[in-house]
């Protein structure tokens, strides 16, 4: 029994770790019904993804003594990039959302930095934790397909990106909403139209 436990969260954990990471910011994609099936990204996309995620992070980088006091997250997502965290001075937040936007492939930068003091090391693991949670959650649902959404949480607050319909992105939601821990969820999605033609 314990053995199966410990299986278990070791599964849950691994899968977490490979889980692509309200106000509501949203665009519509019209689809037919043969376009119908997209929980499979094409592997170009996610490649792309990927590849502006490490071009961020060097953009970003914490050893540029302009974003050493700074705590930025990020989130990618067909080519969208999500900027969330705390940075102490204004041009700081312009500053980074510029660096992105420079980026070759980036189509839009969501700039939802905040000009603050950086969170603390314990409120940092406390939103890992509630990442973590939300992602679970995600993850063992039917009512969403957990590859299509990002998460990101910050000083409590839930960030969810991604491409569902609009009811697995209220269903997203709920559940983000209902994790003990968060304080608020912003949405970042793109949503899908299924025509009938």
């Amino acid at each position: 029994m314990r053995t199966r436990m410990v299986r278990s969260a070791i599964v849950l954990i691994i899968s977490l770790a490979f889980l692509p990471g309200c106000a509501d910011v949203a665009t519509n994609m019209a689809m037919t019904g043969a376009q119908a099936v997209y929980n499979q990204r094409s592997l170009q996309k996610r490649w792309s993804d990927q590849y502006i995620s490490m071009r961020v992070f060097k953009a970003l980088d914490v050893d540029d003594t302009r974003f050493k006091d700074a705590n930025i997250s990020i989130a990618t997502f067909n080519n969208e990039v999500l900027l969330a965290g705390q940075v102490p001075k204004s041009w700081q937040r312009q500053e980074a959302e510029q660096r992105v936007k420079d980026i070759p492939n980036v189509k839009r930068v969501y700039n939802l930095i905040a000009v603050t003091p950086p969170s603390s090391a314990l409120t940092r693991i406390s939103d890992a934790w509630i990442t973590a949670k939300v992602k679970a959650k995600l993850m063992t649902s039917s009512d969403v397909d957990a590859t299509q959404v990002k998460v990101v949480t910050e000083d409590g607050t839930v960030y969810l990106m991604g491409i569902l319909l609009p009811s697995e992105a209220q269903a997203a939601v709920d559940m983000a909403r209902t994790t003990e821990g968060v304080e608020k969820v912003v949405k970042v999605f793109s949503y899908l139209r299924i025509s009938r033609s």
